[in-house]
Order: C-alpha cells, then structure tokens, then sequence
C-alpha cells in the first residue's frame, strides 16, 4: 500500500491452483464468475470497501485478472511450479498431497498462469515465495528456496528482511522480490 500513492491501485494475484497458499493465510480468491465481485475488486477503494484489491485480503486468480492491470502487484508464488532441479515442475493438489502434471498441454498452461500473473502491473511486481515448512510434505521450504534462487538469478531484486537470512533458514520470513 505505501507503495499505491495517490490514484495508484494495488493487489494480490495467485494461481488458482496454488491451493497450499491457505497454510499461509491466502485462502480467499475473487469469485471470477461474478462480474461484479471482479468490478469490485477492481475498482473499489479500500478502507471503503473491503472487497477492493487494495484493501489486500484477496487474491485474483488468473482467470479473474485476464486481461487486466493494477499499477502494483504482489504476486503470492504457490507449490504448483516449483523448481526441482534446472527445470520447473508442474503439480496440482490432489487429495492430501501433490501429483506431478504430466501432460504438455497441462505444464505449458500452468506456465502460461505465471506469466499472465507476473505481466499484471503497470509500475512493480512484488513477489511473495513463502518460506515453507520443513514439517510438511506439501510446503517444503527447499523447493520454494529454490523459487526465490531462480527469480533471484534472473534478475528479481531481495527486498525487506529476506534478502539477510540465509538460504535454507528455518526461521527467515518469506522471500519477497521486486521485480
């Protein structure tokens, strides 16, 4: 918000499959079907309105901000791309666990998400890895680390309290870039 002066409008932005978020708090998505939940979001000002996009509560998946712009986006990096390796590994939440995506077309689409989500801000992008939790198999704090590496590799720049704690650490808060 302190970066939304004036006119400018901020907000939060997350893959509809990124169904771990809940863990750290972003369960809540804008109803995409609902025109007008999308209108609100969009145009509403916070502290009026707490369905605003400013008021940061929710998130807009990619279906409910396709083809449409905030000047500043935090965009909430989830455990369905994830970096094993040098490659990027696509997974869905199924059940009580993640399945890797096999299928081309299913990977090529979840791609296709994140880059949607990242071109969303007219001015910055922030963007949230959170740190994980060692103590569960669905949040593993190394496969997000390694997130944050790649982002940070190319060219995404450490802001906050993150950019001091060590690679790994158990007690840093999440990662948070600017790109």
């Amino acid at each position: 918000r302190e970066a939304a002066r004036g006119e400018r409008r901020c907000g939060l932005v997350g893959s509809s499959a990124a169904k771990r978020l809940r863990a750290d708090g972003l369960g809540v998505e804008v109803a995409h079907m609902d025109a007008n939940a999308v209108a609100r979001w969009f145009l509403d000002r916070w502290p009026e309105d707490v369905r605003a996009s400013d008021a940061l509560e929710t998130m807009a998946t990619e279906f409910a901000c396709q083809g449409l712009e905030l000047d500043i986006v935090g965009l909430c990096w989830g455990g369905d791309l994830v970096r094993v390796g040098a490659a990027w590994q696509v997974r869905d939440f199924r059940g009580t666990d993640w399945q890797v995506a096999r299928d081309a077309d299913r990977r090529a689409n979840r791609i296709n998400t994140y880059r949607v989500l990242l071109t969303r801000a007219r001015y910055h992008t922030v963007i949230w890895v959170p740190r994980g939790d060692a103590g569960d198999r669905t949040r593993s704090p190394a496969e997000l680390d390694a997130v944050a590496a790649f982002l940070l590799a190319c060219g995404a720049a450490a802001i906050g309290a993150a950019d001091n704690a060590p690679p790994g650490s158990t007690d840093r808060p999440a990662q948070a870039l600017l790109v």
